[in-house]
């Protein structure tokens, strides 16, 4: 099992890929903290974007399990706060700022958090979520574009930062998971400029964008997650783990 006795923190552990995350991390042994917006059956209650919780449940994870491991933050705003399929024109900057305020703010907020216990501790690591908007040119999604890219920016910054006190920080840039809503809602609201349901959304971007001609699903970056966290990637660092298909070609 690639994280026995690792203790993880996953954040925003009751949307779609959390959850996977969450459960793939548990099935490699580790001791999992659960956290989203919402409450939920082992899921604790926590506004992401809040430094003082952030840090209080944090200090409280590190209290009970002795140390902090693994922190992955994968909370988002609502599908149709990103406003895919909306142009550019239409977005207003409140709109525009949504995912950046959110899903890259956030990440920032957990990893600075984490990084007090970890640099104590002499290691860990630090997990980032993007998707290939963060590296293609895709019309009608400037919100989210602008945050993933912003949040890889700042995983190599901390990476650099955070390296020499034995702090891997890396993460995971995955192509369009067709079965989580976020993409079920995208697929919907661009194939509308296309004149594609979701089916022939779907088949589009397999045939056109993807090498392997197939789409990952939230169980396969989950997977990648579970590498990327694990001692087998003992020297992956300043780097998104990509995962999407041959769609980006580094």
């Amino acid at each position: 099992m690639l994280l026995e006795g690792k203790n993880a923190l996953v954040f925003g552990a009751g949307g779609y890929l959390g959850q996977h995350v969450a459960q793939r991390f548990e099935a490699e042994g580790a001791r999992v903290f659960r956290s989203s917006a919402r409450a939920g059956t082992d899921i604790a209650a926590l506004d992401a974007t809040d430094e003082a919780a952030v840090d209080a449940y944090i200090d409280g994870v590190a209290d009970t399990a002795g140390r902090v491991d693994i922190v992955v933050n994968l909370a988002g705003v609502t599908p149709g706060e990103y406003n895919h399929g909306k142009p550019a024109a239409e977005v207003s900057l409140a709109q525009f700022m949504r995912p950046l305020a959110v899903d890259t703010a956030s990440q920032f907020i957990t990893a600075k958090s984490a990084f007090r216990h970890m640099s104590r501790q002499g290691g860990g690591v630090i997990l980032f979520n993007t998707s290939t908007l963060a590296k293609v040119g895709s019309p009608w999604s400037a919100p989210l574009t602008a945050s993933h890219a912003a949040t890889e920016g700042m995983m190599r910054s901390l990476a650099h930062e955070y390296g020499p006190a034995g702090v891997r920080v890396l993460g995971v840039r995955s192509e369009a998971m067709p079965d989580s809503p976020t993409i079920n809602y995208t697929f919907a609201t661009m194939g509308a400029h296309m004149g594609m349901g979701f089916d022939e959304m779907k088949a589009f971007v397999e045939q056109n964008k993807t090498a392997l001609k197939a789409l990952p699903l939230a169980s396969d970056s989950a997977a990648v997650f579970a590498f990327a966290a694990s001692d087998m990637a003992a020297f992956m660092a300043g780097t998104m783990l990509n995962n999407s298909a041959g769609h980006i070609v580094d």
